[in-house]
């Protein structure tokens, strides 16, 4: 059990999306800072960050899906709880805080550009 937890901490490395996504999303929360007021810019903030730690967080569990070769039926029950989690983490943050609605989605979009961009820079021939 505990190698198994240390093997999993192995591969949670930040890589090339994730970088960009808090580089993008620390951008953007200057930017409203400066510009707009410190509850956009906190909104952008929690938009950007709770989406780059989506992103971290599908790419862990496809890696471990995909060494350990897990069933389909797993697999789908790993990828509901992990949408079930965020979803409720949304509304929970949501419901108890004073999030700003267009900041969040500022910093939702910010992070999805650079998911989008990445992967066209990736791809040889311009086809996904």
């Amino acid at each position: 059990m505990n190698l198994e937890a240390i093997n999993i901490a192995k591969t949670l490395t930040i890589g090339r999306v994730e970088k960009s996504g808090l580089i993008v999303t620390s951008i953007l929360v200057i930017v409203n800072a400066v510009i707009g007021s410190s509850e956009l810019a906190f909104g952008t903030a929690a938009g950007g960050l709770l989406f780059t730690a989506n992103f971290l967080a599908i790419r862990l569990v496809v890696e471990i899906i995909v060494k350990n070769s897990y069933p389909k039926g797993f697999s789908i029950f790993a990828f509901l709880l992990k949408m079930t989690i965020l979803i409720g983490i949304v509304f929970v943050l949501f419901l108890f805080t004073n999030i700003n609605l267009y900041g969040f989605f500022i910093g939702v979009t910010g992070v999805v550009i650079v998911i989008i961009g990445e992967g066209l820079k990736g791809s040889k021939n311009g086809s996904l």
